[in-house]
């Protein structure tokens, strides 16, 4: 069987416009991440993501930062009461630079930003010091259900499960701001189209960020811990 055949489903990960691009390389090896080099992750479930599934796909989410020596700290974040939009898409001034701000939107508040059909997250911006993204909860809902057909069939042997997607879609979205490029990668967890082969790489913990990815992301931690910011209220 063709591979168009076998593998037919695609979503778009993470719309960002910013002007760097770092080459390929080979997958991470594991590593023991550098204490040093952290970053805290609060966390605003607008979705009402379920607390089991949340905690795994933080969990995932943490293993794919600490494979490229970088540690993560998460925080449960208030829900703001204030309606997601484009004029308040990058709002950050509470957030120090080692502070990202990941909001986790149901399908009624994605679809106020307008983003094309299949896109599952959002790095809005363009400067350097970006600190807010945004997952769109339901298209990863959608992505883990279309394994389901490809199951049966036996394409595929154990699909990916929705804290998985989630997890590794958030540290696509991150990984953005970090690497602070427009382009996907060709290979790993910074491809923008995933499959459902990219979904097998899911399910077994095999899509990760490249060796050069991660050398960039480490020197951005360094570089963002070195720069705190005091205007947090």
């Amino acid at each position: 069987m063709k591979r168009s055949q076998r593998w037919s489903v695609f979503f778009v990960l993470g719309l960002v416009v910013t002007g760097n691009f770092w080459a390929v390389a080979q997958t991470p090896e594991a590593r023991s991440a550098d204490s040093t080099l952290a970053f805290t992750i609060h966390v605003h479930n607008y979705a009402e993501v379920d607390h089991k599934t949340l905690l795994e796909a933080e969990k995932i989410a943490a293993g794919i930062y600490r494979k490229v020596g970088v540690e993560t700290r998460w925080s449960d974040a208030p829900i703001a009461p204030k309606l997601i939009s484009q004029e308040n898409l990058a709002d950050r001034s509470w957030l120090d630079l080692t502070d990202i701000d990941l909001h986790i939107l149901p399908r009624i508040m994605a679809d106020r930003i307008g983003l094309p059909n299949k896109a599952m997250g959002l790095a809005p911006g363009t400067e350097p010091d970006r600190q807010v993204v945004y997952v769109f909860y339901h298209r990863v809902e959608v992505l883990a259900q279309s394994q389901v057909k490809a199951l049966f069939e036996g394409s595929i042997r154990r699909p990916a499960t929705t804290a998985q997607i989630l997890g590794h879609a958030i540290a696509h979205e991150i990984g953005h701001l970090l690497l602070n490029f427009e382009s996907h990668s060709a290979t790993g967890i910074m491809r923008g189209d995933w499959d459902l082969s990219d979904l097998q790489s899911v399910a077994s913990g095999y899509l990760l960020f490249t060796a050069n990815q991660a050398e960039v992301i480490r020197a951005e931690v360094a570089r963002r811990a070195s720069r705190p910011v005091s205007s947090r209220p």
